[in-house]
Order: structure tokens, then C-alpha cells, then sequence
């Protein structure tokens, strides 16, 4: 069985299809998602997703990609979001140097990760080109609850401090480009640290035909995994999905 421990099967482009993706998962055997959120205005809309397919689990965050967005307001609504929704996570949150107004993004990130330790959740962290600065602010707040790196794509040592901070790297669609070299740094870390993603509809696989990204492709992430790791396909399976299940 399978996980899709990242995608946004609330988003309108879903709309149409939502019905027919969750089927289709089913016959092959992905039968559970991890549905972060963007920014404050689709927390209601993850709720409805919520309400009618139980095998999505939802968390609340406020994206650095769209900080402009966010308020102090949104940040204090994420605490009584995560309690009244029984959240296990709290995300999709992080730093995206991609983006201009870093200060803001830095302490948007900060506050959210310290409700998280007030709260002993896990989170789930966006970080693109900031694994140091992310490092750094995990550190200095003291957090321990550790929870998901989003699509990782760093050196092993950057993997292995994470890990050592209590964190799963969140594998997807880069492990399908002929160049990454994540498939080096993934020789050298176990399987028992790392979670399927496919952040949909973001993030497609390598040369797909497909317009957007789907969580059927999960498939296709773990079939490259196999081949990466050389182990027993029903082991790996069995090891991967546990390590997701406890953050479902």
C-alpha cells in the first residue's frame, strides 16, 4: 500500500476529477493523502475535501511562495484551525529564497513553527535553496517534533541532519530527472528516512505527457526507488508506507 504524503487535491483544477483520481488511486492501492495547505484562503475549502473523502488528511499553513497573502491574523488562526480539525501536521510551511520579502518569510515560518512545538505537532517544511537558514531556525526554537522535508533535493549531509532533527525527506518527481543528483544522496540514506510525494498538481514527472501531476504517479516514484535501492519490492513497500502511516 501507498501514501501520497503531499499533494493539493483541494485546488480547483481537481474540481472535475477529484471523484475519479481517488477511485483510480484505490485499484492501485494508494489509499491514503496528505493534503497541506497554501495559504488561509483554501483552509475552509481543505475542510469540505476533508468532510467527503476521509482518507485525506488535511493540515493548515501559510506557503512562503505566497507570503504576500498572509497576515498576523492568518497566523493566529492556524492554532484553532489544527485543534478544532484534529491536525497531526501543520503545512505547508518554509522559506522559498525564489521570493522576495525573505525577513517576512522568516518570521512567518518562525511563529508557525513555534505553535507547532506548542502544540507538538509535526510540520511540513518547504525549502528551497534555505535547508541552512531552515537548519538554523529548527535549532534556535528548540523544535523536536520533526515531521516532513518537502521534495528534498540536497546533499547528503543536508539529509542527514535533517533526519538526525527527527525528519523524513519527502520524495517525488526529481528522482525522475536523468541528472539529479538525488539519486547520490539517496545511495547513502536509508530507506527507513525517507516518504513518497507527488505535489500535485506541481512537480510532474520527467518528460510526462500529462498536463498536471496526479497522485497515480506515486507508482512511478516508488518503481524508481526500487530500482535505486536494490531491496525486496514488498520490503521496501512495507517500510516506506509505515514510515507515512504515522504522519496520516
Amino acid at each position: 500500500m501507498f501514501i501520497d504524503t503531499h499533494c493539493h487535491l483541494d485546488f480547483e483544477i481537481f474540481d472535475d476529477s477529484r471523484d475519479d483520481i481517488i477511485e483510480e488511486c484505490k485499484s492501485l492501492n494508494i489509499n491514503k493523502f496528505i493534503n497541506p495547505a497554501t495559504s488561509f484562503s483554501n483552509w475552509q475549502e481543505l475542510i469540505h475535501v476533508r468532510e467527503k473523502f476521509s482518507n485525506i488528511s488535511i493540515c493548515f499553513g501559510l506557503h512562503p511562495i505566497f507570503i504576500e497573502k498572509h497576515s498576523q491574523v492568518h497566523i493566529e488562526q492556524l492554532k484553532k484551525y489544527t485543534l478544532e480539525n484534529n491536525c497531526k501536521l501543520i503545512g505547508e510551511i518554509g522559506l522559498d529564497k525564489r521570493f522576495n520579502n525573505f525577513d517576512k518569510q522568516i518570521d512567518t515560518f518562525s511563529q508557525q513553527l513555534n505553535i507547532a512545538k506548542e502544540l507538538n505537532k509535526k510540520v511540513i517544511i518547504h525549502s528551497v535553496k534555505t535547508h541552512n537558514e531552515i537548519i538554523k531556525i529548527i535549532k534556535d526554537t528548540s523544535f523536536t517534533n520533526g515531521g516532513i522535508i518537502h521534495a528534498f533535493n540536497g546533499t547528503y549531509q543536508e539529509a542527514k541532519t535533517f533526519i538526525n532533527l527527527g525528519f523524513k525527506l519527502g520524495i517525488g518527481g526529481i528522482l525522475s530527472h536523468p541528472t539529479a543528483k538525488l539519486k547520490d544522496t539517496l545511495h547513502k540514506v536509508s530507506y527507513k528516512d525517507i516518504v513518497l510525494e507527488t505535489d500535485s498538481p506541481d512537480m510532474n514527472l520527467y518528460d510526462s505527457k500529462e498536463s498536471i501531476n496526479k497522485p497515480q504517479n506515486i507508482i512511478k516514484i516508488f518503481d524508481l526507488l526500487k530500482n535505486l535501492y536494490m531491496e525486496d519490492p514488498d520490503i521496501l513497500e512495507q517500510q516506506i508506507y509505515k514510515n507515512s502511516l504515522e504522519l496520516t
